[in-house]
Formats: structure tokens, sequence, C-alpha cells
């Protein structure tokens, strides 16, 4: 997901206490007065910054006419709490659908074609003769090219993961303000 971060998302996120709350989000759905307790501060406070992250595009409001109000990210929120996390699912969409069709070729080249087991029955069935051709077995790569992708793809897989760590380490765990 490409996010576009305009004037007013570095705006709301100028504040470290807006950023709290993205991460108190990002975990579930909170209302503000569940926000409030957990940032230690009082609930009009709080609507101040639901209202400007709500502009920016990252925090959006449920209502569904009930007494509670709840708040949960947009997906720009998710995209600026977690940049790596769509790469990591794409990586990982990938490596299934290859493992899926290295093992479906694989035992595609393995199971003889009945075609070419008709004809291995009636060139026994014929005399040899000098005219005829050798057969030669064919080979197949996609088995090498199957376990490359894995690799391959198990690589980038652990390098998103890392990077994805890292990232969340750098953000911190301290939410509260003590």
């Amino acid at each position: 997901m490409d996010i576009r971060l305009d004037k007013e998302t570095f705006k709301a996120l100028a504040s470290a206490t807006r950023i709290d709350v993205l991460k108190l989000l990002g975990q579930r759905n909170h209302m503000q007065s569940e926000l409030a307790s957990a940032l230690g501060l009082s609930v009009p406070t709080v609507k101040e910054h639901l209202s400007a992250l709500e502009k920016a595009g990252l925090v959006e409001r449920h209502d569904e006419g009930r007494k509670w109000k709840y708040y949960s990210l947009t997906k720009k929120g998710k995209g600026v709490l977690n940049p790596e996390e769509l790469k990591i699912w794409i990586v990982l969409a990938l490596l299934v659908f290859s493992i899926v069709g290295g093992v479906w070729n694989y035992f595609k080249v393995l199971a003889p074609a009945p075609e070419s087991a008709m004809r291995s029955l009636s060139m026994e069935a014929a005399p040899m003769s000098m005219n005829a051709v050798e057969q030669v077995p064919e080979v197949s790569y996609w088995p090498l090219v199957f376990k490359a992708a894995i690799v391959l793809f198990t690589v980038t897989l652990v390098y998103l993961l890392f990077k994805n760590a890292q990232y969340k380490k750098q953000l911190g765990f301290s939410l509260t303000k003590k």
C-alpha cells in the first residue's frame, strides 16, 4: 500500500500522544474513555487528539447507534504504524503459490504421460532398425527452479521480518506518561 503523507497527516503525527493513541488502536479497537485511562489523560483531551487523527484519515469512528463509540485505525493508519506488514504478506503469498506450483509440477514430471507410455510400448514391440533414432529422456529443471524460488522467498521473508522487528523496536513500548 502506497501511503501519501500530506500536511494534515504530519500535523497529526507531530504529537507523541497521538502516536501513542495509534499504537493502542493498532492492538485493538478502543473507546475514547479506554484510551483516556490507558494514557492517563482526560476524555476531552483524548477527544481532541482523536479528532485530529480522524481529520488526517488515520483513525475512524464507529457509531453503531449504541452508547459506546469505538475508534479503529484506517488502512492509512495501519500503513503508518506497520509499513512492512503488507510486504511480508505479499512475500508469504508468493512463497505459498511457488511451493504449491513446484509440488504440482514436480509430481507432474514424475508421473509419465499416457502418450509417452504408449510410444515406449510401441518402440518395444517394433524391431530395432538402424534408422531408429535413440530417444533421449527429457531433463526437467523445474525441481531446481522450485528449490531456488523457495530459497529466494525464504531469504526475502526473513529479511522483511527482521526489518519489521527493528521498526517495532524503534517505535518503543512506552505508551503511558509515567
